[in-house]
């Protein structure tokens, strides 16, 4: 069972379907293009436990999971407990899902994380902001996707301040708003496998974002270009959170901003990670199709990490515009034949609202690259990406 049949989880229902497995998809949009896909497609709120877990008994399923969405997360960890399956612990799922619980528990385990304050009020986000001393970032206790996370400079207004924690508060599903410290300093992702208590780093992905003050994911590439000591310290508190949190029988992606005093660990996810990383980057990189890999964990075996053709190097940019009516997309066939190119996506057409880039739902489509180096894969990713011409009622942008 695969919660999720949009476009992050295509792969996971793909990849189960070509290992011979019956895939029941579920989402609450019965136009979601994995509902067709799958062997089964069901309609449900992802957050709709006992129905989920009726359908689960109904179809007698032997795994379940999710890749690239923490909302469908509690329902995993309900389900498996229930049924006895394998994967996160419910009180994993919580600390991974929570940013508040999550912040406790890597703190609690020695694990460097931003300083931060609970807050469910103006005033005391005013006087956390103070507290802090400002730069600040304010996001939701649980959400995803960047959705309602701003940065705020020192010497911000108080209306500043109340947009902010607004903003947070309206995209958060519950316990309320985060505000925290600002780490300064490049960000990655480590994706890992947990089974039988026993992490494996499969893979370090640099991270590229729109800078403040909402810090959107613009692009991954892999295999990291730092250096080899700085990439085995990130790894090593990836598996420290991990463990802290208790994710084990579960995929984990955890993001790290390397501070001028080490890693700070920003979020950690009891999954696989999104932003075409884990369905694309992965594998093109390293020859491990850690997909495949988490379907079987979810399914009670060893995962198999053992890389099936040469890695090399891969790189994600996302495509954006001015918020507006999408008049028409130019450049879009030639961008195809370039070199390196594997796979681009627009996802929105002529007479479509484009919003402002603010979260992820700001972006318009992708590009994907493979080449021998990052810096090649980097530079063809975005040589392409500059090609295509995505232009809106308010005028043309070139990505």
């Amino acid at each position: 069972m695969i919660l999720g049949a949009r476009r992050a989880q295509l792969a996971a229902i793909r990849t189960g379907l070509k290992l011979g497995l019956k895939i029941v998809a579920i989402d609450p949009d019965p136009t979601a293009p994995g509902l067709e896909l799958a062997t089964i497609g069901l309609v449900y709120d992802l957050a709709d436990q006992d129905a989920i877990l009726a359908e689960a008994r109904k179809h007698e399923i032997d795994g379940i999971m999710t890749m690239a969405a923490d909302y469908p997360m509690p329902t995993i960890g309900h389900v498996c407990a229930a049924l006895d399956l394998p994967g996160p612990h419910p009180d994993a799922v919580a600390r991974a899902t929570n940013k508040r619980l999550m912040r406790i528990a890597l703190s609690a385990a020695g694990v460097r994380c931003p300083r931060f304050f609970h807050v469910d009020s103006l005033a005391q986000a005013r006087q956390a902001v103070s507290d802090l001393g400002a730069p600040v970032v304010f996001k939701p206790a649980m959400s995803q996707g960047g959705r309602g996370v701003t940065r705020i400079p020192a010497g911000c207004s108080d209306a500043g301040i109340e947009r902010a924690f607004l903003r947070a508060l309206r995209e958060t599903r519950k316990d309320d708003v985060l505000v925290e410290e600002f780490v300064d300093g490049p960000e990655f992702s480590i994706e890992t496998l947990t089974h039988a208590g026993t992490t494996k780093v499969v893979a370090v992905t640099d991270k590229l974002t729109s800078g403040a003050p909402y810090f959107v994911e613009l692009g991954h590439n892999q295999p990291s270009r730092w250096s080899t000591d700085q990439v085995e310290l990130l790894c090593d508190t990836a598996i420290q959170a991990v463990t802290a949190l208790g994710i084990d029988r579960a995929a984990g992606h955890t993001e790290i901003r390397l501070g001028s005093s080490g890693p700070v660990v920003m979020e950690v996810a009891a999954r696989l990670g999104g932003g075409f990383i884990t369905s694309h980057l992965v594998p093109f990189s390293t020859g491990v199709d850690l997909v495949a890999a988490a379907i079987r964990l979810a399914m009670g075996a060893a995962p198999d990490l053992l890389p099936r053709k040469e890695g090399r190097a891969a790189a994600v940019r996302f495509l954006s515009a001015p918020s507006g009516v999408v008049t028409r997309v130019e450049g879009l066939d030639a961008a195809r034949r370039m070199e390196g190119v594997e796979e681009i996506e627009i996802y929105v057409q002529p007479n479509d609202y484009l919003g402002p880039l603010m979260d992820a739902s700001g972006r318009a489509g992708h590009v994907i690259c493979r080449a021998q180096e990052p810096e090649r894969a980097i530079l063809l990713a975005e040589r392409a990406m500059r090609s295509i011409r995505i232009l809106t009622e308010t005028g043309a942008a070139t990505s």
